[in-house]
C-alpha cells in the first residue's frame, strides 16, 4: 500500500483510515527470514499528517503466517496480533534521527512497515511434534521449555554449604 502526500491534504483532518486485508507470498522481504509466507493480514489504523512534513503511522495487524516446524521443517500456521508505530517525513531529517523514515518521491510505502511488524512476531522455534518424538541420541536430547526443570546444585557450591565456621 502506498500513499502520496497529496492524499493527506484531501483527507479529513489530515487522517487516512486504513482497513485492508492483504496476503504476502514469497518475496524479497521474506527471503532471509523464518517466515515463509503471510497468507492473511488484516490491517487497521490511521496515518496522520501533521500538516507540515511528518506522518504518524498507528497500525494494528492480525493474521496468519507460515513458518517451518523446528524439528520436521513442515509448514505450520501461526496466528499473530501486533501493532506498529512509525514516523515518516517528507523532508530530510537530522541523520541522528534514526526513528524517522524519510519518504522518497512524496510517496509513503507502508508495506515494509507491515512486513517488519509481522516478522518480529515470528517464533524463533516452534513444533507440533509430540514430546516423545523429539530427537535424541547417545547422551543428548532436545529439551523444551515445557520440560520439568530439575534443580541441580553445582557440586562445588554443595561442598561450600557443608563448610561451617566455629563461632568461639
Amino acid at each position: 500500500m502506498k500513499f502520496q502526500k497529496i492524499d493527506f491534504q484531501n483527507a479529513k483532518n489530515g487522517i487516512i483510515h486504513i482497513d485492508e486485508r492483504i496476503s504476502v507470498e514469497e518475496n524479497d522481504f521474506l527471503r532471509h527470514t523464518q517466515v515463509k509466507s503471510i497468507p492473511e493480514v488484516h490491517i487497521t489504523g490511521t496515518l496522520q499528517f501533521d500538516q507540515s512534513s511528518l506522518v504518524f503511522s498507528n497500525l494494528e495487524l492480525d493474521g496468519v503466517m507460515i513458518v517451518p516446524d523446528s524439528i520436521t521443517l513442515e509448514d505450520l500456521e501461526v496466528t499473530f496480533d501486533t501493532t506498529s508505530h512509525v514516523t515518516y517525513s517528507f523532508e530530510p531529517v537530522d541523520p541522528d534521527e534514526d526513528e524517522i523514515i524519510v519518504v522518497k518521491k512524496d510517496t509513503i510505502d507502508i508495506n515494509p512497515e507491515i512486513l517488519q511488524a509481522v516478522i518480529y512476531e515470528a517464533p524463533m522455534h516452534i513444533t507440533n511434534c509430540p514430546r516423545d518424538q523429539y530427537p535424541k541420541g547417545d547422551g543428548w536430547q532436545v529439551l523444551s521449555d515445557q520440560d520439568p526443570k530439575e534443580e541441580k546444585i553445582d557440586p562445588r557450591w554443595a561442598k561450600l554449604n557443608e563448610f561451617k565456621l566455629d563461632d568461639d
